[in-house]
């Protein structure tokens, strides 16, 4: 794999331009001219910067102007390209190494420190300059332009941001995404995307070590302004408490003073090209939520559903569900890839029954290690610990358990990796099912080399940001050499780097319990736009519906197949059988050349409408054919705007509600439906 990209990636390619470099990476142009980052960011043949990427600072009480740049390609592969840069100020040397890969995620390294005596200087050939070094603020600005910049997600979700009049976003399970409120400063954040719901950028750090903000909680800041909105990170905001030296006099400070490094990452997104056809697969989740108390072979292997002779094997088939998924309790051990002798037999079985039923399988695998596990005691210092110094997680398992939250910053990660590797080529199985397992959360464990004390003698977190995407392309390229499936599993976090690597992600399960407390429309249809529209991260998702007492499986469809995902299900009841109609009406579309037309850009209703319609369309001016999905995603009946279907040419199908080409749709609370609609030359 060191020379040819794992698909759909082309090979990153670079190429010379004037006094730069312009770095290829799939439909993503990263350039820089006279600079040490990037000046040019083009994505989906847009340019969404609307000035270079630059460092701003001030230098002994002056502004920095920073001359001689220069930069150079140190290596060039078909897998990334890593170009060195060099600048200097009065004072400060700064260098960078950007390192752009084929998924378009660059690592980007920056490094400043004094600039010192010249060998000439040293040598008294040439007089020194009488400079001082004092570094009293260093910013890093990335300015976009605003038609690229309305949307954002950010996470960690708490501590929320501040608004330019002093209010915070207030806090709750849907906080982190949605449309940008103006101005807005907030603390550091591990991830953070800026975009809209066809493109954009995110930016990411694994930790802030070495920074120094005036004020901790405005570390980031988004400026906006009338065409451009601008994201500062406050790197150093007054005089380095770090070049405070207070040892021998005399000694020049351009030693004394180490040179300070901030590590960050950006990736321009999509991050590869959107499937033509999302919605190929047809998952089913069982035991999830909906607890199954016996092995699932047993459960399978007989009727599922009362007065049924039908096996649950033969029910996935009939009802076209084309990829099983088991749940957590498959194997004795929590989240481990050796299985018990009796858990051999029934996984060889499951796997046996699905394939001769063309049903690929796909098994639980989650974040934690379990007290069952024969070597817990080495993996003990894998686990994850949390900013109050409690270990995170600790769920109690069947049979008995304790499973605690592992930091993927540790070793537990590639023996994970390759632990799953052996199960799949050993019993067949067609991919993984990653629960949560890309979620970045804060750690301080040393044991395993998370946590650091700044300056100020205060321990900060780490995020494994960086270990999680090596983790996930690591099982990404084995399981596409196979034709398998890397499906991850996040709730309220877009951890872009990282879902790099995965053919399709479930989200959904936090917003699904604020639904069921506080309301359908406690949901903003921006926070749905930002994180749920796939298009603009490029990785397909699904959205996962629970059933509580004040929402239903049914109700889920109303808010996600407007925006173009369709509800997992997770029981082999009616949730099933309700997919199963969606899914008929679905594979009877054509997508090859299809285009997608969501409610937000088709002008259907008007913006103001609480009825939202989002439709594919495909064919030629008279012979065009729908897929149309249309919903009322509030908890209010909507009276006064219908749809009357025989206004329209041809009503080849719809899926929920049954209707022929008279029939008159009124939508009631969260209600939705699934049309096919084609053209027969006449205007409709």
């Amino acid at each position: 794999m060191d020379n040819i990209p794992v698909t759909p990636w082309p090979p990153v390619k670079v190429r010379k331009e004037g006094n730069g470099y312009s770095i290829l990476s799939w439909d993503r142009i990263y350039s820089l001219r006279d600079s040490v980052l990037f000046t040019s960011v083009v994505s989906h043949g847009n340019e969404i910067l609307s000035a270079p990427m630059h460092l701003t600072g001030s230098e002994n009480g002056m502004e920095i102007e920073w001359r001689e740049q220069n930069a150079f390609i140190m290596e060039e592969t078909a897998q990334k390209v890593t170009i060195c840069a060099s600048q200097e100020s009065s004072a400060f040397i700064v260098n960078t190494c950007l390192e752009t890969e084929y998924d378009g995620y660059c690592a980007i390294d920056i490094k400043i420190m004094p600039r010192g005596k010249t060998v000439a200087e040293v040598f008294g050939v040439s007089q020194p300059k009488p400079n001082g070094y004092s570094l009293d603020r260093l910013w890093l600005e990335i300015p976009m332009k605003k038609e690229f910049a309305s949307l954002y997600h950010y996470y960690p979700s708490s501590p929320t941001p501040t608004c330019a009049d002093g209010r915070s976003v207030p806090f709750s399970s849907v906080c982190m995404s949605g449309c940008i409120p103006g101005s807005l400063t907030m603390p550091f954040k591990p991830l953070l995307w800026i975009g809209t719901e066809d493109q954009g950028l995110v930016w990411c750090a694994d930790s802030d070590r070495n920074w120094e903000p005036a004020h901790p909680d405005k570390a980031l800041e988004l400026i906006d302004g009338p065409d451009v909105l601008t994201l500062r990170i406050h790197l150093i905001d007054n005089t380095v408490k770090a070049w405070n030296y207070t040892g021998e006099e005399g000694l020049p400070k351009n030693y004394v003073y180490p040179p300070l490094s901030f590590q960050m990452g950006i990736q321009a997104t999509p991050v590869k090209p959107f499937p033509k056809n999302p919605y190929k697969e047809h998952i089913c989740h069982i035991d999830c939520f909906k607890k199954v108390e016996e092995e699932y072979d047993d459960y399978l292997s007989r009727p599922v559903i009362p007065d049924s002779d039908e096996s649950g094997y033969d029910r996935l088939k009939r009802l076209g569900v084309t990829t099983l998924l088991i749940h957590e309790k498959w194997n004795k051990i929590q989240n481990y890839w050796k299985l018990s002798e009796t858990t051999r037999n029934l996984v060889k079985n499951i796997v046996r029954e699905c394939h001769q039923r063309d049903i690929k399988v796909i098994p639980y695998f989650g974040y934690e290690v379990s007290t069952l596990n024969p070597r817990y005691s080495e993996y003990a210092s894998s686990r994850r610990l949390n900013p109050n110094h409690i270990y995170a997680g600790g769920w109690y398992r069947k049979p008995g358990q304790r499973a605690y939250t592992v930091c993927f910053h540790s070793t537990y990660a590639k023996d994970m990796a390759e632990g799953i590797k052996r199960l799949v080529e050993e019993y067949g199985f067609d991919g993984v099912y990653l629960d949560s397992t890309l979620q970045p959360d804060a750690c301080i464990n040393g044991e395993h080399g998370c946590g650091f004390y700044n300056v100020d003698g205060q321990l900060h977190p780490s995020y494994p940001i960086t270990v999680l995407r090596e983790f996930t392309r690591n099982l990404y390229e084995f399981f596409e050499a196979r034709g398998g499936i890397v499906n991850t599993h996040l709730s309220n976090c877009c951890n872009i780097p990282a879902l790099s690597f995965a053919h399709l992600n479930w989200d959904g399960e936090h917003s699904q319990t604020y639904i069921n407390a506080e309301g359908l429309e406690s949901v903003p249809m921006d926070y749905m736009r930002a994180e749920y529209s796939a298009r603009n991260f490029g990785i397909p998702y699904e959205l996962l519906a629970y059933t509580f007492e004040n929402w239903s499986f049914q109700d889920s469809l109303s808010i996600g197949m407007v925006h173009g995902i369709l509800s997992r299900p997770n029981d082999m009841g009616y949730p099933l059988e309700l997919m199963s109609l969606i899914w008929k009406t679905v594979d009877r579309y054509d997508f090859e050349q299809a285009e997608w037309k969501p409610y937000w850009n088709n002008h259907v209703f008007p913006p103001e409408s609480r009825v939202r319609l989002s439709y594919y369309e495909t064919g030629e001016e008279g012979r065009k054919r729908y897929l149309v999905f249309i919903a009322n995603p509030t908890d209010d009946a909507i009276t006064d705007i219908t749809l009357k279907l025989s206004d329209y040419p041809v009503l080849i199908f719809s899926a929920l509600q049954q209707c022929n080409v008279e029939a008159v749709l009124r939508f009631g609370p969260r209600e939705s439906d699934v049309l096919l609609v084609e053209e027969t030359g006449q205007q409709g």
